[in-house]
């Protein structure tokens, strides 16, 4: 009966690790695709992301 549950335990054991690995992996999976989805949004609006200043910061000659 004990090798009944040693078994049993350890079957359990291994498919709850295989579950562990798959699930990481999945994750992994999923955070590739996001990042691959915002690269490739922010390659489409590179010029709007990266303004050019239109001010000017100088100080004005008055002020000294």
């Amino acid at each position: 009966m004990a090798l009944f549950y040693r078994r049993l335990l350890m079957i359990s054991v291994m498919a709850w690790g295989v579950s562990l690995l798959m699930c990481k992996r999945a994750v992994r999976r999923e955070k590739r695709h996001s990042e691959g989805i915002l690269d490739e949004a922010l390659d489409h609006t590179f010029p709007a992301s990266d303004p050019t200043a239109t001010q000017d910061f100088a100080i004005p000659a008055n002020r000294l």
